[in-house]
């Protein structure tokens, strides 16, 4: 089967989600939202388009400098391998497009950069088909539109997978169906790392 290798632009939706496996591994997720924009004839005026959210997996040295430096609402370049993951009961299948990274930057045609490159040790392990699906669940909820910052419960019987990081609050039962702002307030934002 042939990879199909992808780049996008777009802007992280949620604050990445880091992950650590018993073996040591780490893998970084985002949530990246991009959307066409086109100019109509008819109103002489530039319209959005359909938008598309990718689950984008970046691992090992790459996901370590995500989570250091990609905070929700700025704006990325994503190159990488395009995955579709199907799951959900039978009549009631869903897709969802994910890529697993090579490269993620910021998008600077919105801003100024300064880079870094940070001090590793450690070598190289890889991932088994079981944590793998552990970590698909995990990030399911990206693809069913839920609030992010639930908690987690390992399954007693699979590998365990620890979610970096502080956890979300729980939506409360006054919250209902409103949908909050997905961008955090410049003063809720974690800083960024230290140049």
């Amino acid at each position: 089967m042939n990879d199909i290798y992808i780049t996008l632009t777009g802007n992280v939706a949620a604050e990445p989600r880091q992950y650590a496996f018993e073996d040591g591994l780490r893998v970084t997720s985002l949530k990246v939202l991009t959307s066409h924009r086109y100019f109509d004839k008819k109103t002489g005026q530039w319209t959005d388009g359909d938008r598309v959210c990718f689950t984008v997996r970046c691992w090992r040295a790459l996901g370590e400098n995500v989570a250091t430096s990609v905070r929700a609402g700025q704006p990325v370049v994503v190159s990488g391998r395009l995955r579709i993951r199907e799951f959900g009961p039978d009549g009631d299948r869903r897709f969802m497009p994910e890529i697993e990274a090579s490269a993620v930057g910021h998008d600077l045609r919105w801003g100024t950069g300064v880079f870094t490159k940070p001090e590793r040790g450690g070598g190289v392990t890889t991932m088994s088909k079981e944590m793998r699906e552990r970590l698909d669940e995990e990030t399911q909820d990206w693809a069913m539109a839920t609030r992010p910052g639930r908690s987690y419960t390992p399954a007693p019987d699979g590998p365990a997978v620890r979610v970096l990081g502080p956890a979300g609050p729980e939506p409360s039962a006054e919250d209902g169906d409103q949908q909050s702002d997905p961008l955090p307030a410049e003063e809720d934002r974690p800083a960024a790392a230290a140049a």
